[in-house]
């Protein structure tokens, strides 16, 4: 059952990003976001309700539950399914696993957990991964370049998701048990995203193509009820420093569903920053406690 588990939250998690690609287009990022969490927040609540999870707080924690679904389940995903517009899922994937080394230094901030030798050494890989890995395009690059800014937004979409670990941490700390933590903060995250529709004035839309409605539900039962769900599992089970090798992993899967549906080229430079920087999340990951919290 671990094992399974395991596989499936790589399987999930690697090919969400592509999945994300095929919200592109008709229907406003904003506006697919909220579909995608307003319904995986019905399906929380119906969860809940099913384990009987506690779900009454007073003010103060429902205030750090709307800080992180803004951080985890609002913003974060809406710039990243705009990063995906410049770059290709898997690329999106690899900038993404950086994560655990802004997680790392976040909890050296606010945990006062010391970074440890593994940690300079898996900064450093990561870092110089992520310059080769895009060494091809860094010529031709610009300030406005399509290339720029989807690296900017990957990179803006990884210190949100980070912020959104820190809240969960704090929370877990307040004695908050998982599924009220985010089955509220789905809620919040929705809610903020729909005050955020109805300020811009966009009219509503919504796909009826195929691709759009089966990608939706895959990216809302399978990418965030049922992955967050085999993740946090696995952390009971195995402990949160193996269960963070998911964050090494994943990647190779979203590059390859990239390299299959999306066409992406591969070169020698590309394959030395992809191994740069999962070598990098290997140094980091091995520490006493990990902060690899997706």
């Amino acid at each position: 059952m671990t094992v399974l588990l395991f596989f499936i939250t790589v399987l999930i998690w690697g090919t969400t990003f592509y999945a994300i690609t095929l919200q592109l287009g008709e229907v406003p990022a904003l506006q697919s976001v909220f579909y995608r969490f307003a319904m995986a927040a019905v399906l929380m609540w119906i969860f809940a309700g099913v384990q009987r999870t506690k779900l009454r707080y007073p003010r103060d924690i429902h205030l750090l539950f709307a800080v992180f679904g803004l951080l985890l389940f609002s913003l974060n995903y809406v710039v990243v399914y705009h990063a995906t517009a410049y770059l290709t899922s898997g690329l999106v994937s690899v900038i993404f696993s950086l994560i655990i080394l802004l997680n790392t230094l976040f909890y050296w901030i606010f945990f006062s957990e010391k970074p440890s030798l593994a940690l300079v050494a898996g900064g450093m890989l990561g870092i110089s991964g992520l310059a080769v890995l895009f060494i091809d395009d860094i010529h031709g690059i610009s300030m406005g370049g399509p290339v720029f800014i989807g690296i900017v937004l990957t990179l803006l979409s990884t210190l949100l998701a980070s912020g959104g670990n820190i809240l969960a941490q704090l929370l877990k700390l307040r004695g908050i048990n998982v599924v009220s933590c985010n089955t509220w903060g789905m809620t919040y995250g929705s809610l903020f995203l729909l005050m955020a529709i109805v300020l811009t004035g966009e009219p509503w839309q919504f796909s009826r193509q195929a691709d759009y409605i089966m990608s939706l539900l895959y990216l809302s039962l399978a990418g965030t009820v049922i992955a967050f769900w085999t993740y946090l599992t696995l952390i009971h089970r195995i402990g949160a420093p193996r269960a963070a090798y998911i964050t090494v992993l994943f990647p190779l899967v979203a590059l390859l569903v990239s390299t299959y549906y999306e066409d992406m080229h591969w070169t020698g430079y590309k394959l030395l920053g992809v191994a740069f920087i999962i070598a990098g999340n290997f140094f980091i990951i091995q520490r006493k406690q990990t902060v690899a919290t997706l």
